[in-house]
């Protein structure tokens, strides 16, 4: 491997005489891109070389407080900046040096935005920008800029952030003057605080400007993967979920042939897992929110980790999966609280080292303006200063104080809701178990009654071959039997024993179909079996509520087809899909005739392996469901026959079972008055999807 140069060491071997503006442009580059330890070579190489003014080592000094940044601040690092304050203070009086000045006060702003001292933070950037004026340099003043945008994002102000981003963006002659990596800065800003401020069209236009511009450029992977990421996310959110794929599938591409940061990494699995949730594929929008949230900590990128936290729960609560949802909470109540008591220490050190260095300040003012009468008014501003550091004191006090008392309340309403998820889980196990019962004695009383016919065929039977037994024995007692009577009674005997027969055979199947099905649901077991036979007995046992609809049914399943799963809840499944079905989609509203006779119902029943899956569909050709109502048709207690018998857990029931017993996904397709598709995705073999 070749050893890594120094470019300013380079520079110089290479230019004799180069200018300072020339090597400190370079040095903000590195920091800007985040080669920190490259920049702090270049610094140790620059002193090595030249004869460094005052102001210069004071610019120099403002660059290695910048790089410590990167670790929490400390009160040494405080002194620094308030003492290189001072020293630039002084070079400005005295010899008019404004860029020195400058320079301590933008690493001053940083600082205390890192604080969260965001006002205190603009102020210093607006000295800063004056001094830029007076000097005319376009360059740091679009710097200032660029660092006034990060705080007023920071600061949740994205109205004002617009506000002094939109000149530049808008205006041909500033953004001529900027260099690629200063327009891309200036936009990105632009485009995600118009996403903040949900003006997606805005913030749209934007990002496709900066993904063309990204095509075109070579030898910058990084670049085109993060306009790639940001339109996708822009993407989804307006429901163009196609497009978000796609936009997706390029940056991977790209990560896959010039491998991007970890960090990088983390924004593209968290927008997999959006488009995932926001397609209903909520089990591998779960999966990849746990990835996200994974490489979020691995990488101490907090504002992701929540994010990813937060949508997982939104996720979780849609899908209806509870216990994920709570899950999701507390590991975002603890991110939360993490945060905030790192905050509050680290924004208490600060707050009392600036105050400190504030009255310092303060002092040294006033005695160059007052000179011998500093003593007396100085010990009142003492004094005023102690009663502001107690009352400061007293509001850190009490903010820690409120913040016990909301984790107190906090922990009170997780009990709560502990206890109210218990109870709902409950009744929801216990409605459940009534629908299973009513559809039991539905299912009985269907049998019962599809028995009557076959049974009663073969009662009359027997009894008529009764009465012809006993007509010919009296016969055969009174000596008048002829031969024609016992040809007579033979052909009655064998019709009627036909008919007994075949009735007989046709209750003894149903009885069987039916005692196969129960054993099926209530069994619960992994058993290999064919879905046929299984569809085949919820049929047979569904048939009088399928006559009384006149409900025609196509079956086209494969019969060799075999899986390694849970019969039992198959069949609950198809048994809720079908009564779905004849309820709401042939039971509610008038389907519209067709050529002026009335429109028949039909059920179609299909089963296909694909990709070591087994995809069953239940379609019907009732009336639909309305679009407002499909994202919710699998949520429990959701029913649009509210009052009418029906307790809107037979769709949640099914999905239950597909995602939990079968291991599977749901999916719902319908439209209002255009019929209803189930499609049912199962592993052949649960232990493999396990």
């Amino acid at each position: 491997m070749e050893p890594q140069t120094d470019p300013i060491a380079a520079s110089l071997s290479a230019d004799p005489a180069p200018g300072m503006a020339e090597l400190f442009g370079r040095l903000d580059v590195e920091l800007d891109s985040g080669r920190r330890e490259q920049a702090l070579a270049s610094i140790k190489s620059l002193r090595q070389s030249h004869v460094i003014s005052a102001g210069d080592e004071v610019r120099l000094e403002a660059r290695e407080l910048r790089h410590k940044l990167t670790q929490d601040i400390t009160q040494e690092m405080v002194d620094q900046a308030f003492a290189l304050i001072d020293r630039a203070e002084q070079l400005y009086e005295q010899e008019q040096q404004h860029r020195p000045l400058a320079e301590a006060l933008i690493c001053l702003a940083r600082f205390q935005s890192k604080s969260h001292l965001s006002a205190l933070a603009l102020a210093s950037l607006g000295r800063a920008e004056t001094l830029y004026s007076a000097l005319q340099d376009q360059g740091n003043l679009f710097r200032c800029l660029n660092l006034t945008a990060k705080i007023l994002h920071d600061a949740e102000m994205y109205q004002e952030a617009v506000n002094r981003l939109e000149p530049w963006a808008h205006d041909a002659q500033r953004l001529a003057g900027l260099n690629l990596e200063q327009r891309y800065s200036l936009l990105v800003n632009l485009a995600a605080a118009y996403s903040f401020l949900d003006r997606p069209a805005d913030a749209t236009y934007w990002q496709e400007i900066l993904y063309a511009e990204a095509l075109t450029l070579d030898h910058q992977p990084a670049r085109l993967f993060r306009d790639a990421v940001n339109l996708a996310n822009q993407r989804l959110w307006t429901g163009h979920l196609d497009e978000a794929r796609r936009l997706l599938d390029v940056a991977e591409t790209t990560h896959k042939a010039h491998p991007i940061s970890q960090e990088q990494q983390t924004f593209l699995v968290q927008n997999r897992a959006l488009i995932a949730w926001k397609s209903k594929q909520y089990t591998e929008a779960i999966a990849l929110f746990h990835q996200a949230r994974d490489l979020a900590r691995s990488q101490s990128q907090w504002p992701i980790l929540g994010r990813a936290l937060r949508r997982r729960a939104e996720c979780a609560e849609e899908a209806g999966l509870w216990e994920e949802a709570l899950a999701a909470r507390k590991e975002q109540l603890e991110l939360n609280q993490s945060q905030l008591s790192a905050m509050r220490v680290n924004n208490s050190n600060s707050m009392l080292g600036m105050l400190d260095h504030a009255r310092t300040q303060a002092q040294n003012e006033y005695l160059r303006k007052h000179g011998n009468q500093l003593e007396l008014e100085l010990a009142e501003r003492n004094r005023q200063l102690n009663a502001s550091l107690l009352r400061l004191q007293g509001e850190i006090e009490v903010r820690r104080q409120a913040e016990a008392d909301l984790q107190e309340a906090r922990d009170v309403l997780e009990i709560k809701v502990d206890e109210r998820s218990r109870e709902l889980e409950h009744a929801m196990r216990l409605l459940l178990e009534r629908d299973k019962q009513l559809a039991l004695g539905h299912l009985v009383a269907g049998v019962a009654h599809e028995l009557n016919t076959p049974l009663g065929n073969a009662l009359l039977a027997t009894s008529i071959m009764g009465d012809s037994l006993q007509a010919n024995r009296r016969a055969f007692e009174e000596n008048r039997l002829r031969r024609q009577d016992l040809a007579q009674l033979h052909a009655e005997l064998g019709h009627g024993l036909d008919i007994a027969s075949r009735s007989l055979s046709r209750a003894a199947d149903l009885v069987g179909r039916f005692k196969a099905l129960a054993i099926e649901q209530s069994s619960a077991q992994v058993l290999e079996f064919k879905p046929q036979q299984v569809i085949d007995n919820t049929l047979a046992v569904m048939a009088p509520v399928l006559r009384s609809q006149q409900v025609e049914v196509d079956c086209l399943v494969n019969s060799e087809v075999t899986l390694r799963s849970d019969p039992g809840a198959l069949g609950q499944v198809l048994t809720q899909l079908i009564e779905n079905a004849v309820l709401h989609g042939f039971g509610q509203g008038v389907e519209p005739p067709i050529d002026g006779r009335p429109r028949s119902h039909h059920l179609k029943i299909s089963g296909t392996v694909h990709q070591q899956h087994y995809v069953l569909c239940v379609e019907d050709n009732g009336c639909g469901i309305n679009a407002e109502h499909l994202a919710r048709a699998f949520n429990p207690f959701f029913t649009t026959r509210l009052g009418q018998g029906s307790s809107g857990l037979g769709l949640h029931m099914a999905y239950r079972l597909v995602t939990q017993s079968l291991k599977g996904q749901i999916q719902l397709h319908s439209a209002a008055g255009a019929g209803c598709r189930v499609e049912l995705t199962l592993p052949l073999n649960i232990q493999s999807a396990g």
